[in-house]
């Protein structure tokens, strides 16, 4: 039996957007792109882990329609600041849009439990998968997982 597919939640309204000029949305931004969702957070060195793996995915894709957005989901207080975020955004080199979620609501709509969790969309606005933990560069753009 094929698995039920489910349509990718939008972004909520509100948050702070980091590397971005304005909020994204679902359903104009990602429409007709495959989306690779970051739940991270700066002090997380699996996350860190996970960083260099995005960079060299979005290099690999630059002519593709697809993104990366991270989703920071602080994991202690400090990392709920934006700035300490946009510091932290800064030292690591990531270039894809951030959207900052201190209070872990866009982590509970996609029903995230880990981090990092990878959360792969499809060009048609659904959630292919969930990935938690740290994933093999390779395992994710063939196969099965294949993005684009």
């Amino acid at each position: 039996m094929p698995t039920p597919r489910v349509r990718c939640p939008e972004f909520l309204p509100g948050f702070t957007w980091i590397n971005t000029r304005r909020p994204l949305t679902v359903a104009g931004d990602l429409r007709g792109r495959v989306a690779v969702l970051d739940f991270w957070t700066y002090c997380c060195i699996n996350c860190m882990h996970v960083l260099p793996v995005l960079k060299r995915i979005e290099e690999r894709f630059a002519r593709d329609p697809f993104v990366v957005i991270g989703v920071h989901s602080a994991k202690f207080f400090s990392e709920k600041d934006p700035q300490n975020i946009r510091r932290a955004v800064q030292r690591y080199g990531v270039v894809h849009p951030v959207l900052v979620d201190p209070e872990h609501d866009i982590w509970e709509r996609f029903a995230v439990h880990a981090w990092p969790t990878l959360v792969l969309v499809d060009a048609a606005g659904y959630v292919r998968e969930t990935l938690p933990g740290e994933v093999d560069e390779n395992d994710l753009v063939t196969g099965e997982r294949q993005l684009v």
